[in-house]
């Protein structure tokens, strides 16, 4: 196993509403090549959530995405998510980037199949 640390990376992170994270997930995979992502989950209210749905019983489950991308892609990738995860729509969530300090690749050898 090799492995290189480099600061040419950005972090995207998307919070959804919990149900748009396995679509969005499967369709970057398929239709970016992205494979470096992470999802969680988490409770909470929005700031402008009415106040009669501000019981504690009433808290909304979140898809926390999380999608590390070379700087050169970022924008490309950031706006894919933008719209195929509806964050274009009323409630669609919010999102930001950020630069990564560093980040650590780690490459599987290549391994002749048995036979």
């Amino acid at each position: 196993m090799t492995y290189h640390t480099t600061n040419s990376h950005k972090l995207i992170t998307a919070i959804l509403p919990k149900g748009q994270d396995k679509e969005l997930v499967h369709r970057l995979v398929k239709e970016m090549g992205i494979n470096s992502f992470n999802v969680n989950y988490a409770r909470g209210l929005g700031r402008i959530t009415p106040l009669h749905h501000r019981g504690v019983e009433e808290t909304t489950e979140k898809a926390i995405v999380t999608v590390m991308v070379e700087e050169a892609r970022a924008d490309e990738v950031f706006e894919f998510i933008f719209y195929e995860a509806d964050i274009n729509k009323p409630h669609g969530g919010l999102m930001f980037q950020q630069p990564l300090l560093a980040n650590t690749f780690f490459t599987m050898p290549d391994i002749e199949e048995e036979q």
